[in-house]
């Protein structure tokens, strides 16, 4: 059993993730774990555009199911996976588990001062900046496919509110 989170950047998916993972005494795991542990090993500052490039060509050499497909074979019986982006992570976690994705999403404003609040690696200066990096960032010639992915998703959560608003949607999701 996985449970997916997919969502924009500053969104909440993580700290659903965290909340989930405890709350179920599971694992949890960022899609993007591998990637930054690869930049570690080379040296490589794990900048969001490294990692976006790494994620890429990693891609394009396995298969765009490649991170999925490396956590799965690294957890037990269940887990958390928060941050899928490419659809073939998705793909990938439909076939071989059972999968219940949750896609989060708030409004821009809030996303944007969160990441700001919370000094986000390489995030933008400004909201307009911010709007621009996401757009660019799922599109080609990235293999993210984030937009595409919360579509997805089996339940969907806007977290603009508490955290407490927030473990409270999560939970009625885990409820049904």
């Amino acid at each position: 059993m996985v449970i997916g989170l997919v969502g924009t950047i500053g969104s909440g998916k993580d700290t659903a993730g965290d909340y989930i993972a405890a709350k179920l005494g599971i694992p949890v795991f960022q899609i993007s774990a591998p990637l930054k542990q690869i930049c570690a090993d080379t040296g490589v500052e794990p900048t969001r555009e490294n990692l976006i490039s790494l994620g890429t060509e990693l891609a394009k050499e396995h298969g765009d199911g490649y991170l999925a497909e490396y956590i799965i074979k690294r957890m037990k019986d269940s887990a958390v996976i928060t941050g899928m982006r490419q659809l073939g992570q998705i793909t990938f976690l439909k076939s071989s588990s059972k999968l219940k994705l949750i896609s989060i999403d708030a409004n821009p404003k809030i996303r944007f001062n969160r990441t700001k609040n919370n000094d986000k690696l390489g995030e933008a200066d400004n909201l307009n900046e911010f709007l621009v990096r996401e757009r660019t960032e799922n599109n080609p010639p990235n293999t993210q496919r984030l937009f595409e992915c919360m579509k997805l998703a089996d339940f969907h959560i806007t977290n603009e509110g508490t955290i407490e608003e927030l473990y409270s949607a999560v939970d009625e999701i885990l409820e049904s």
